[in-house]
This record gives C-alpha cells, structure tokens and sequence, in this order.
C-alpha cells in the first residue's frame, strides 16, 4: 500500500467520568533539555555566522573599520527581526524548530514585543560575556539569563 492510497478514520471522542482524578503537570516538566537549546542556539548563530560572511565580499578592499563596523550592525539588525519576530509569530526560530524548542511566557499567554526584546538583549549579552548568561541553565531551575530577563521559559515543542 502507498502512502497516498491511506485513508483516514474519524477519531471517536471517548467520555470521561467526572470522577476521575485529574493530573496536573509540572511546568518544568516539559523544559526543553539543555542539548537542545544549546543546538538550537548555535543553529540560529550559525546562520548569522553564515551571513556576514557572505556579504564580507562586499566590503571595500582596503582595511576600513567603518565598513566592518556597518556590516556588524547590519547582522545585528537583521538578527533582532529574525529572532523576535520569530519567537512573536511561532514560538521558534529555525534552530528551536528543527531541535523542537519552543520559546513560551511563564503565563502561559502570548509573548509580548517588550519581553521578546528582552530576550533578543538577553541573548546578545549573554553571548558578549563568553555565555555566562547561557551558564545560568546549569543551575536546578534550567532557566538562562535571557529566560529571567523576559520572563519566558524553553519547552519542548
């Protein structure tokens, strides 16, 4: 049998009894693994690695610091509406889709713009002072520096 030749069967909705004793879920119970998160970052940096150097042809011949700076500042710019507008739309970026991280709210609501930007500022601090920030998840409660600063948390998609 191919795969186009399946057909699919309505599910059948099965009844609960009111008597049955509900479980309740820790929320750190579905954190996203520490591997996880750390392949999904340097996925998503990889990217930017990926970028700047391919517009470094670009750049004048000569040594000029300017142009190098103005390219740092492109990536860097490109890299806030990569990362936030991705959390903002899907929860992930690439990295957190093919590794299955999802960035969520610890309330459980919609990510906000201002915590999403905090985290995107989270990120790039963490990743200025040698990942100091990134070594905070080593910790029991597994949340990051950018997870503190935008009240948000990693789970597992």
């Amino acid at each position: 049998m191919r795969f186009d030749e399946v057909e699919l069967e309505p599910a059948v909705p099965v009844e609960v009894a009111d008597d049955t004793p509900s479980i309740e879920i820790e929320p750190s119970a579905a954190d996203a693994s520490r591997f996880r998160r750390m392949m999904a970052l340097l996925t998503d940096l990889s990217l930017f690695a990926a970028l700047a150097l391919a517009l470094s042809p670009l750049l004048p011949a000569n040594n000029d610091w300017r142009a190098a700076v103005s390219l740092a500042g492109f990536v860097v710019v490109v890299s806030y509406y990569y990362f936030v507008g991705s959390w903002l739309l899907w929860g992930k970026t690439i990295g957190g889709a093919i590794f299955d991280v999802r960035v969520v709210a610890d309330d459980e609501r919609a990510m906000a713009l201002k915590d999403a930007t905090r985290r995107w500022g989270a990120v790039y601090l963490s990743l200025l002072t040698a990942f100091i920030g990134f070594a905070l998840a080593a910790l029991p409660s597994r949340r990051s520096l950018p997870d503190r600063m935008s009240r948000t948390r990693c789970v597992s998609a």
